[in-house]
């Protein structure tokens, strides 16, 4: 779920400092993930696009790729104004973070 070696290489294998963004991660997804969802409910383009861009940058930053390749969709259907797959895209987000979360959860354990 999450590309270790990408953690790794930008913290100097500093566990301390990896457990502080995946927790800092866990605290501002879930605000991302109403604004996405707001955006998507009410087809406001412009703010999914800038609420999914900040969750792509988050995801990349703790090496949660695939979340993040997810996030780029809906970004890119905000940019572009035309969010008929934004939907099934959003529910493909919280599914992942679903996992995504009870994951980052446990490992903080």
């Amino acid at each position: 779920m999450l590309n270790y070696d990408y953690l790794n290489e930008i913290s100097g294998g500093d566990k301390e400092f990896i457990a502080e963004i995946l927790s800092d991660f866990l605290a501002q997804t879930p605000e991302l993930m109403a604004q996405i969802a707001t955006a998507v409910s009410q087809g406001d383009a412009a703010t999914l696009g800038k609420a999914a861009h900040t969750l792509k940058g988050s995801a990349r930053s703790v090496g949660a790729d695939e979340f993040a390749a997810i996030a780029f969709e809906l970004e890119q259907a905000g940019k572009q104004g035309d969010l008929t797959g934004a939907p099934d895209a959003l529910q493909r987000l919280q599914a992942y973070w679903g996992m995504l979360a009870d994951y980052l959860h446990q490992r903080a354990a």
